[in-house]
């Protein structure tokens, strides 16, 4: 896919042509034997090459990519953490970075003591550290554990401290990157809605991630890199699609959604995804056939909001179709405890094939995941003739009377017509 670049005005980053080139040595011996001898003992790897970007405040960036295609390595030139070894790059205002977790953090001091570590480092007054601690420790939720050593904080823990820490002192520029994944799902919601909160007060972000949900979802662009080049860069969902293509044309394994990890359990749960119907108890379909499925779930306060998400795909993971609530314009769902919907499709417009259902349990914002559910081989579809294609689109054809093969012929408007 071709790398497309657009001018911007008044980029709050702006980066060119960015090179990043570590020595890598077989033997810690060697290091010394090339200094001696002035004779090359190393090998290059280039963990960045020429990679440019321009990010205007207020917006969003997706960074996404395999391991090691020198995400985190453009992450920590543009925190300031580690300089590029040839290109120049610029961030405007005050910057806050949550790169590798408990980075920044001294260990045998509490939480409280790295607050005013941390937010003196990234610039902050004594009063202001002062006037803003009250919030993080707030924020992070952490109770009497603030006062601990944060040694003996679990990865959550410290990832809490480190989010409630960037986010609070107000930068201009906020660097995220993978740190999110290891929180639970309930501080997940809560960082999300903290992140929309700062680019919607015109912040600018940088977010990596493997999810490629909160990537679309979030981000107006993404940049792929790929062994440490950028493969694309443009609006979020096309990035996205060139990037889910690659994969599936690598891996024939499900790249779609992560495996589940044990974490503290959602306030939102899914308790049952079910097909309806005659046909849906046999599992087989004939195309045209009318198609639901019953969501049932439940929530731990009915103040909670929640939208639906619902994706078909064939057992190979090539997308057929998805629908949600929020894009149909139905109002979030609130105020009980348990929830049950059905959607509908009147005429099922899939050939052939068998098929899987992704059902999502979604926030107000149609942005964070309380829960999901993928029902493998949920159904088939059989056609009663031959078909080539895989949807049977509602079509006709329009020819004009006067051809004299076809004068007063009846042309149909539907292939069952």
């Amino acid at each position: 896919m071709q790398v497309r670049f657009e001018a911007m005005a008044t980029p709050a980053i702006a980066a060119s042509a960015l090179t990043k080139t570590y020595r890598v040595y077989a033997r810690p011996f060697d290091r010394l034997r090339e200094a001696v001898t002035r004779r090359p003992r190393h090998r290059e790897h280039h963990a960045l090459s020429d990679v440019s970007l321009s990010v205007p405040a207020g917006r969003s960036l997706g960074l996404i990519g395999e391991n090691g295609a020198g995400k985190s390595t453009l992450l920590k030139i543009l925190a300031g953490i580690t300089a590029p070894t040839r290109g120049s790059y610029e961030v405007r205002g005050s910057i806050a970075s949550i790169l590798e977790l408990g980075s920044g953090f001294h260990p045998d001091f509490t939480g409280r003591q790295n607050i005013v570590l941390n937010a003196a480092m990234l610039g902050l007054s004594a009063q202001a550290v002062r006037d803003r601690t009250p919030t993080i420790i707030d924020f992070s939720e952490l109770g009497e554990f603030i006062d601990q050593p944060v040694k003996t904080y679990s990865t959550g823990m410290a990832m809490r401290l480190g989010f409630s820490i960037a986010t609070q002192v107000d930068p201009d520029v906020l660097i995220v990157d993978e740190a999110l994944s290891v929180g639970d799902g309930y501080f997940q919601k809560k960082c999300m809605d903290r992140l929309v909160e700062l680019v919607s007060a015109g912040k600018t972000l940088v977010f990596c991630s493997h999810a490629m949900y909160y990537i679309s979802a979030f981000c107006q662009e993404a940049l792929w890199l790929r062994r440490g080049r950028a493969e694309a860069y443009g609006p979020a969902l096309d990035v996205v699609r060139a990037y889910e293509t690659y994969l599936l044309a690598k891996s024939s394994q499900d790249v779609a959604l992560p495996a589940p990890s044990a974490e503290p359990p959602s306030p939102a749960r899914l308790r049952q995804v079910r097909l309806l119907g005659p046909e849906g108890a046999s599992g087989t379909y004939r195309p045209g056939e009318p198609w639901a499925v019953e969501i049932t779930w439940e929530s731990d306060s009915p103040s909670h909001r929640f939208h639906l998400g619902v994706g078909i795909n064939r057992i190979d993971e090539v997308e057929v179709f998805s629908c949600s609530t929020q894009r149909s314009g139905i109002a979030a769902l609130a105020g009980r405890r348990e929830y049950r919907a059905v959607l509908e499709v009147p005429r099922l417009p899939i050939v052939q094939g068998e098929f899987s259902i992704y059902v999502f349990l979604l926030d107000h914002e149609g942005l964070h995941v309380y829960d999901r559910r993928v029902l493998r081989s949920a159904f088939s579809v059989a056609s009663p003739r031959y078909q080539p294609g895989l949807v049977d689109v509602e079509h006709r054809w329009e020819i004009p009377d006067s051809h004299p093969a076809l004068a007063g012929a009846q042309v149909a408007a539907d292939p069952r017509a």
